[in-house]
């Protein structure tokens, strides 16, 4: 029965860059869009969830604290459809947020990547320079 990581061990880039398949595990790519839209989900769940919890939980002045993301949400209310307006905007910011950490932390490995490239590239070029001299 092979193992979990068979699949990974067999796979392009391990065989084309000769790196240990971990290391191709960590430095592979992510997916924008699925992070974005798994962290618009949870954002949107937890902020509903918060929201519907204040308003089972009642009382005088209900969500004081909460409240104050009508000031960055506009019509947002500790309601039961200001939940659901809540849900929205947790999930849009979320997405936001989750699809640009993915697009940064892709970027900077690949720059990262580049830089130790090039500079193993200097290395080599000048270490056969020193050996033709």
């Amino acid at each position: 029965m092979p193992g979990p990581n068979t699949a990974l061990e067999k796979s392009d880039e391990v065989e084309r860059f000769s790196l240990p398949p971990r290391a191709v595990l960590v430095l592979a790519q992510l997916d924008p869009r699925a992070l974005g839209i798994a962290a618009g989900l949870l954002c949107g769940f937890l902020l509903w969830l918060a929201t519907i919890l204040l308003v089972l939980r009642g009382g005088v002045n209900v969500g004081r604290n909460l409240s104050l993301l009508s000031q960055y949400f506009t019509g947002f209310r500790v309601t039961p459809a200001g939940s659901l307006l809540g849900f929205l905007y947790g999930a849009v910011f979320g997405f936001l947020a989750g699809y640009l950490f993915a697009r940064l932390r892709n970027l900077l490995i690949h720059s990262y990547l580049r830089f130790v490239r090039r500079r193993a590239e200097r290395m080599a070029m000048s270490d056969l320079l020193d050996r033709l001299t």
